[in-house]
């Protein structure tokens, strides 16, 4: 049977937000609802937030997997190159790029992740060098 999860104004129901990442200096400020998750999938869908003033770690790891912007906005790393990211853009993450998110904004911005269900865990890089001071307050 399939799974149908209705969104209301706070968020996806019986879908429990966990903190995920908390330690400043690595990574800060972000949540995560795992919309889908099953063992006979090959793919796990889950959704971040990242709080303002918030970003994800700065990572690579051998499993690609993408992006949808769902609110919000913020910036991308990838691969060496850092974009402002909004509603409805996507970013493709290869096998092997340093990435990361960033928001520098008021406002919560939200990420759809698709994902390996089963993947590699990620080598953490320390500090983007493409990052600016006042993208961490």
């Amino acid at each position: 049977m399939g799974v149908i999860r209705p969104r209301t104004a706070e968020g996806w129901a019986e879908v429990p937000v966990e903190t995920y990442k908390d330690e400043p200096g690595t990574w800060m400020h972000v949540s995560r609802r795992v919309l889908f998750d099953s063992e006979a999938s090959a793919f796990q869908a889950r959704v971040f937030e990242v709080a303002p003033g918030g970003y994800t770690s700065y990572e690579r790891h051998s499993h690609e997997h993408f992006v949808l912007v769902l609110s919000g906005s913020g910036l991308a790393t990838v691969g060496g190159e850092r974009r402002e990211v909004g509603p409805g853009d996507v970013v493709a993450v290869h096998s092997g790029q340093a990435h990361q998110f960033e928001n520098p904004g008021d406002a919560p911005f939200v990420i759809l992740c698709v994902v390996d269900r089963d993947r590699d865990r990620p080598e953490l890089l320390g500090a983007n060098p493409l990052a600016t001071p006042e993208t961490r307050r």
